[in-house]
């Protein structure tokens, strides 16, 4: 019988590709995801979601969806976040709330949970681009531009075509 993985958030961007990529290896895969219109529109499922996902609506914060969700699975992918760098700015108490507390009850039910591997991962959702450095100086890097990455160059550079070095993120 295969393994069943849990991916919260996973009917997102990196979420979904890492759905296909754990059914292609053999893995039963279930999504926990509350759809949010700001990425998602209407909010039905994803087209590009494989037909084979097991799908559950719902959001991290919602305990008994959580619990329900954790039924059956061997390992959870958390991946769930809200998205939009900025407006976590402006909007504190919604994003600490989908992106902390939502851990918060994952892991609360982790602990009633016979569940044996929990990978935790993000993206800039949580921290922004990040500074750069050109020669000594640190600098904020310019938006990439569509044709750079059509062309995929991914790579981040300075107007004048000078690669940037990416400082870490503390």
């Amino acid at each position: 019988m295969a393994r069943t993985i849990l991916i919260t958030g996973g009917a997102g961007f990196i979420g979904s590709h890492l759905a296909r990529d754990l059914l292609s290896a053999g893995f039963q895969v279930r999504v926990l995801d509350n759809l949010d219109p700001q990425v998602h529109g209407e909010g039905s499922r994803p087209s590009y979601l494989d037909p084979d996902v097991e799908f559950l609506r719902g959001d991290v914060c919602d305990r008994d969806r959580m619990r329900a969700a954790l039924r059956g699975v061997d390992m959870v992918c958390h991946l769930a976040a809200k998205v939009g760098v900025g407006q976590s700015m402006y909007e504190i108490a919604r994003y600490t709330e989908a992106n902390e507390l939502g851990t918060a009850i994952l892991l609360e039910e982790l602990t009633n949970a016979d569940i044996g591997k929990l990978l935790v991962a993000s993206s800039m959702s949580i921290y922004g681009e990040g500074l750069t450095r050109l020669g000594s100086r640190t600098v904020e890097p310019p938006q990439r531009s569509l044709a750079q990455l059509k062309s995929g160059k991914w790579e981040l550079v300075s107007p004048d075509g000078e690669i940037l070095e990416p400082v870490p993120t503390p």
